[in-house]
């Protein structure tokens, strides 16, 4: 368990550094960067010491990025050579707690994908960065510790909730936006949430003053011990294998009453989870709705409504077959289409039916507390890549 504890802490001490010059704009980055994701490039002739990869394991997916981070007059540039995200074969155990055939998936996994850095993009190992999530160092982490140093020779660090917002907030919210012919400052505005599969967690940045008189931030941070995986695994308990949809779709909107009380906890505490006027919905159950509702919208940040919400929960719970399988027959471009029907497949293998009910219903719970008719909500398409490509980032410094 020692392990562990160093890496929460090099996980706290990093959060301390994130500041936002340092990692302004970096999914506009990722914008730009888009055709290197989930292709091989070749890297040419660079200097190794330039190129840094990092892989970040999650409960139900490894995700890989490789980079190339070079010196510049203001700081440094920053290039995605390379990324990808890996579905473990082994599904992540409904108790949350790490089955030996799941730990070993996963550190399999990492090792191919570690190996795929070092070969195919010449990444030294001692410049490969392995992070774990959260939502997998409550269990048994020594296990999956043990595993990944084994097949890979490194110590890979878990983080805290904290970090994980704060590199998130780093790699999804913009800087600043535009009206008109003018640019405005965006992040003191914004918030993020997250639904992971055991908590929902959250924050914001926001001014603080120095002694010298220039700009500095903060992070407010805050977390929920209730996310989609737990949260099925409470409405299955309680409603019974045999319940039909409406029986299920009942008994956990009657159980996420606890839910919405801990959000307005944690409100009270934090008021800009309701002040802030713009929200960033980030979460698998989001990326299911997204995908599901709106196949056709590949846009970097994609606009939800509460209808939107509205419309996913109902369905979900009256016919979730056909919301589960959307049309995709007006997407002309066949590539896209090939695109779109893969996310769909992923959604359908990761939320069958009741799954998708109760993560519904854990949104529509959520979101009912944000006086959502004063906020503009966006999901970040590319949110997933936004904490491996942060903490990737912050190595050189």
């Amino acid at each position: 368990m020692h392990d562990t504890i160093t890496s929460y802490t090099s996980a706290c001490l990093l959060g301390k550094k994130l500041r936002w010059n340092l990692l302004s704009n970096i999914l506009l980055l990722l914008a730009c960067s888009l055709t290197a994701i989930g292709q091989t490039t070749s890297t040419g002739r660079i200097d190794t010491r330039e190129l840094h990869g990092g892989i970040e394991i999650a409960p139900r997916v490894v995700r890989v990025i490789a980079l190339r981070i070079s010196n510049a007059e203001e700081g440094y540039n920053v290039k995605i050579l390379y990324s990808n995200s890996a579905t473990l074969s082994v599904p992540y155990p409904g108790d949350g707690k790490l089955t030996s055939e799941y730990t070993r998936d996963a550190a399999q996994t990492v090792q191919s994908l570690s190996e795929k850095l070092q070969k195919d993009y010449q990444i030294p190992v001692n410049q490969i960065y392995i992070i774990s999530l959260s939502d997998l160092a409550p269990q048994n982490p020594d296990d999956l510790i043990k595993e990944v140093r084994d097949r890979t020779g490194k110590t890979m660090s878990f983080l805290n909730h904290e970090a994980e917002i704060q590199l998130s907030i780093a790699g999804i919210i913009p800087r600043r936006y535009k009206s008109g012919d003018r640019w405005y400052e965006n992040r003191g505005i914004s918030s993020l949430i997250d639904i992971g599969n055991t908590t929902t967690k959250g924050g914001y940045q926001q001014l603080r003053q120095t002694v010298s008189g220039r700009p500095d931030y903060d992070y407010a941070t805050w977390s929920v011990p209730k996310g989609t995986v737990t949260f099925v695994s409470e409405v299955n308990k309680a409603a019974g294998e045999n319940a039909d949809y409406k029986t299920y779709a009942k008994r956990a909107e009657a159980l996420s009453s606890s839910f919405r009380s801990q959000i307005r906890a944690e409100a009270s505490r934090k008021p800009g989870i309701l002040t802030r006027r713009k929200v960033y919905l980030t979460g698998g159950i989001v990326w299911a709705m997204v995908t599901l509702l709106h196949p056709e919208d590949q846009r970097s940040y994609i606009p939800i409504t509460m209808d939107d919400i509205d419309t996913f929960y109902k369905r979900a719970v009256t016919d979730p077959e056909s919301l589960l399988n959307p049309d995709l027959s007006k997407i002309s471009d066949e590539n896209l289409r090939n695109e779109i029907r893969r996310s769909r497949e992923a959604v359908k293998q990761a939320y069958p039916p009741k799954t998708l009910i109760a993560g519904a219903e854990l949104l529509r719970a959520l979101v009912a507390e944000l006086n959502p008719e004063e906020k503009r909500m966006l999901y970040p398409r590319y949110s997933y890549l936004a904490r491996i490509l942060s903490y990737v980032r912050l190595q050189p410094e």
